[in-house]
């Protein structure tokens, strides 16, 4: 029997064919991959591998191999489940990572309505900026995140949301904004984005405005917008339920709007087991920024 940790080497090299991807998976160094894989086929006495100039490719014996190691694995993975007890299952529901400004403006207030179609999940809002590692033993089921492609090959991303970025503030505030030079008096709310110069010179405004302030969360800025202390700029899908409900008011309109190549992505790990528990939130997740954009 070989060392399970050459097997578990081999298996994770077998599905990226690239053994960088299978280090970054396993938490260990290229080289550490490298070294199981070889002790591996030592052992057998037999090449599972063959090493081209842009990666792994397995041999006939590897292909024949692997399907045999990636159901014990699940086998070992499916006795875990059973064997732990029945409130650590019930405990563990869904861990997702989102950004800051998504988590405040879009997901807390929904999460409600997940909780009626789901009332035995328990969800876990981890708010951050970070990529994290999702998927393994004590990190995030998936995560969303203000991003653009490429992605890591090891992720399935799933476009949910625009960034398209267009003004809003106070109705009180917007009575006062009859044309783009009023901006020149007014106090503009900056994020961590700095899109105000962009927008500013789209709109072909001829006096950039110098009063302002500033916030390193989207969230923050929105906050200040909603207590009528300035003008901020957001994406629809953070500011929809305040136009809806006349909390804010776009007033130019959002036509005109900072088209952003970024968007919020819906991260998920491409080869491992999705629980039933994370799937259900996966979809409810995409289901409500579909019934968003339909709404629009």
């Amino acid at each position: 029997m070989p060392p399970l940790a050459t097997l578990r080497a081999f298996d994770a090299a077998a599905r990226h064919l690239n053994l960088r991807l299978a280090a970054e998976e396993l938490n260990v160094t290229h080289g550490a991959v490298a070294q199981q894989v070889r002790a591996l086929e030592a052992s057998l006495g037999v090449a599972l591998f063959e090493r081209e100039p842009r990666g792994l490719a397995l041999t006939a014996a590897g292909r024949a191999f692997h399907p045999q190691i990636r159901r014990a694995f699940a086998l070992i993975a499916g006795a875990m489940v059973a064997i732990e007890p029945t409130q650590e299952r019930e405990r563990r529901g869904v861990t997702v990572t989102v950004t800051p400004s998504f988590a405040a403006r879009w997901l807390i207030p929904r999460l409600g309505k997940f909780s009626v179609i789901a009332p035995d999940v328990e969800v876990r809002v981890l708010a951050s900026e970070s990529t994290e590692r999702l998927g393994g033993h004590g990190l995030p089921d998936l995560a969303v995140r203000l991003s653009a492609p490429p992605f890591e090959r090891s992720l399935d991303a799933r476009r949910l949301l625009a960034d398209d970025l267009f003004p809003v503030c106070s109705p009180s505030i917007a009575k006062t904004l009859s044309s783009l030079d009023d901006l020149a008096g007014a106090t503009l709310l900056h994020d961590a984005h700095d899109a105000w110069p962009l927008w500013l010179e789209l709109a072909n405004a001829s006096t950039p405005p110098t009063v302002g302030r500033r916030f390193n969360q989207t969230a923050l800025a929105l906050a200040a917008a909603l207590d009528g202390q300035g003008v901020a700029l957001a994406p629809s899908a953070l500011v929809a339920e305040d136009l809806a409900g006349q909390r804010l008011a776009a007033p130019f309109g959002t036509a005109l709007r900072v088209a952003s190549e970024r968007a919020f992505y819906l991260l998920t790990p491409r080869l491992s087991r999705m629980r039933a528990e994370v799937s259900s939130f996966r979809s409810w997740l995409i289901d409500e920024c579909d019934a968003g954009l339909d709404a629009e």
